[in-house]
């Protein structure tokens, strides 16, 4: 899981991508993570395009450089035609990732989208996944498709106490054991079973690629939609806390519609609804709507980005600091810049400082929470039954209001 900081980066970097056949929106959220690991691709065409989040671990270097060659092969090869060409893709860059020397690891959900060829023929979706990242499959309303995967999504997350996985693994010279928590790992620390780079967890067994503990060969899956759905790529820093798939789907369509197809939005509010049901991973989410952008549409054509500034109430501490500002070179903003965007959001609202701490409680904390606080005299002392010790920073916010 790697560090945590003391209070989780909130603000977001925020892309928009149009093109004749789709609206993409994707949000990435740093989250209680001591640094930001996650990398996406888009690849447009107009015969389709290549969907994907890449979630690090052990360090961003892997996820950010495969997302790079990602870019550089599909641009120059165009897009996957089949799954021997999509597996020929994931292995030849993670063996190419291998040969660096470079330490880390990255998960990666993707998939090709193809938009119909003749009227009245449905979207065709090539999902690609490597980890335990997922891919959702969702109608306009908010219903999720259930698709052969964790939680009815159309990916299976790859866990090494996976039947097929720990087969695998053990075949291939590695082992299973459960840690702390009921968490399976691969020779007692990977947590998954599949993704890029990780060297160490790719020394035995082979020759092929396939056959080691730990492998980037993608799981594929073929699927059909309609022009009205959409499509879900999201990190399991979506899934980590209690947000099941079908409640993600549901969130991404409301948002939809209260913003006229505005996919980056949605996304956005995903990454705030993971933080608000306990997760305390990164946190990306992207959203593909099936149709062109216009000057009309809520994703114009071509490519923009936005930051939101998030809270600042954190930096007392370095490591937020730290981390808040690696988010904001993400966002092309510099700390100032952002702490002035900040300092707007709360003039527009005409607020207080004692308003805006009661605000930023009433966003962090469920509303049961609140009301224990407020029955808290001389602070959050204790513990609950349901095992949630209150933040003392939360209790002088609610004392300040």
């Amino acid at each position: 899981m790697g560090s945590s900081l003391p209070k989780a980066v909130d603000c977001t970097v925020m892309e928009r991508h149009g093109s004749k056949q789709f609206q993409v929106g994707v949000a990435e959220m740093n989250g209680w993570r001591g640094s930001m690991e996650d990398a996406h691709v888009i690849h447009l065409e107009d015969k389709g395009g290549y969907f994907g989040i890449l979630d690090g671990h052990g360090g961003g270097q892997c996820s950010k450089w495969c997302a790079k060659r990602f870019h550089e092969t599909l641009h120059a090869q165009g897009l996957p035609a089949d799954d021997a060409a999509a597996k020929s893709l994931c292995l030849t860059i993670d063996q190419a990732y291998l040969d660096t020397g470079t330490p880390s690891g990255s998960t990666g959900a993707m998939c090709v989208i193809r938009p119909p060829t003749k009227q009245g023929e449905t979207y065709k979706i090539h999902v690609i996944n490597v980890g335990d990242s997922r891919v959702l499959l969702s109608k306009a309303d908010g219903t999720m498709i259930a698709g052969p995967g964790t939680d009815g999504g159309l990916t299976t997350d790859h866990k090494p106490d996976h039947p097929s996985e720990r087969e695998r693994i053990y075949r291939t010279g590695g082992t299973v054991e459960e840690a702390m928590g009921g968490v399976y790992r691969v020779n007692g620390d990977l947590a998954v079973s599949r993704c890029f780079g990780d060297a160490d967890y790719k020394r035995t067994g082979g020759p092929g690629q396939e056959d080691r503990p730990v492998t980037a060969n993608p799981e594929m899956g073929h699927f059909e939609c309609n022009g009205s759905d959409f499509i879900l790529v999201v990190c399991d820093g979506v899934s980590e806390g209690n947000f099941p798939n079908a409640q993600v789907c549901q969130l991404a369509a409301k948002v939809l519609r209260e913003t006229g197809g505005d996919a980056a939005a949605a996304a956005e509010a995903i990454c705030f609804k993971s933080v608000e049901m306990e997760s305390k991973d990164n946190i990306s989410a992207m959203i593909i709507l099936l149709g062109p952008a216009t000057n009309q549409t809520a994703v114009s054509p071509g490519k923009s980005s936005e930051f939101h500034p998030g809270s600042l109430i954190g930096t007392h501490s370095s490591d937020y600091v730290e981390a808040y500002t690696a988010m904001c070179v993400r966002g092309g903003v510099t700390f100032a810049e952002a702490a002035a965007m900040r300092y707007a959001v709360l003039v527009g609202r005409q607020g207080t400082a004692k308003q805006e701490a009661f605000w930023w409680v009433q966003k962090k904390c469920r509303q049961s929470y609140i009301e224990r606080l407020l029955a808290c005299e001389n602070g959050p002392t204790h513990d609950f039954v349901d095992g949630t010790r209150l933040c003392l920073t939360c209790w002088y916010c609610i004392k300040l209001f």
